[in-house]
């Protein structure tokens, strides 16, 4: 639903962090196109992970070497909030805040689905890639597009202190470049939750996703996932 044009707009930000509270005091769709994109860039349930290298003899430089810049983005699409402003771009992309009370209401009904999916078994991590070099972004996009649960058993992970390692449970390539790639992992095992706020922190681990040598670790603290005494994610 999310449309490929604005996935630069989501990329304007730099890294950082942004409060939780900030964003879930208000409705979402009250929020402005800034505080959407602070969300999906530098909320609790989002990391940027950047990775540089530099190729000798190609592009511009003193030296003729050209700096590859690899960015992945990393969010919980099984956290509401990220969800919410997924479903807020949309609204500003479609004029939804000028709509009348009868079209709004058909367009929330359009949304409720993605918004209500029914993740209280699952976690759901989504990765994105953006690079300078077009063909940095291909291959990771043949990476993505090739990959099933059995191929990537021995390659992507959430760990948490509660439980090392967690394989994937199901995945689904990318269909949108906003939202990429799909992880999903169970919230239980053996009747033991998989994040609890004792817990300090969760990790994704992606393996060899531009070549043999490659590892994408994104780590992401669970003290400002707590919302009203819940946690969310």
């Amino acid at each position: 639903m999310f449309t490929a044009t604005l996935f630069g707009i989501l990329l304007s930000l730099m890294p950082g962090m942004e409060s939780a509270t900030s964003f879930t005091s208000r409705l979402f769709h009250t929020w402005s196109m800034e505080k959407t994109v602070e969300m999906l860039n530098r909320s609790p349930w989002a990391r940027q992970e950047t990775y540089t290298r530099v190729i000798s003899g190609v592009g511009s430089g003193i030296s003729g070497e050209k700096e590859i810049y690899n960015t992945f983005y990393v969010r919980f699409l099984s956290a509401r909030p990220i969800r919410e402003a997924y479903a807020r771009i949309q609204q500003i992309h479609h004029g939804y805040d000028s709509m009348p009370a009868k079209e709004k209401k058909r367009f929330e009904e359009a949304q409720r689905p993605s918004l209500d999916m029914d993740v209280s078994r699952w976690i759901v991590v989504t990765v994105g890639f953006r690079s300078n070099d077009p063909n940095e972004e291909s291959i990771v996009r043949r990476f993505f597009q090739s990959q099933t649960v059995q191929t990537l058993k021995n390659k992507a992970y959430i760990s948490t202190a509660a439980c090392p390692q967690l394989e994937i449970s199901a995945y689904f390539p990318p269909r949108e470049e906003t939202v990429g790639a799909k992880f999903v992992f169970p919230r239980v095992i053996n009747g033991t939750p998989v994040l609890t706020r004792d817990c300090e922190t969760i990790t994704l681990e992606l393996l060899e996703v531009a070549g043999p040598n490659t590892r994408i670790r994104a780590t992401f603290d669970v003290k400002p996932m707590i919302v009203g005494g819940e946690l969310v994610f």
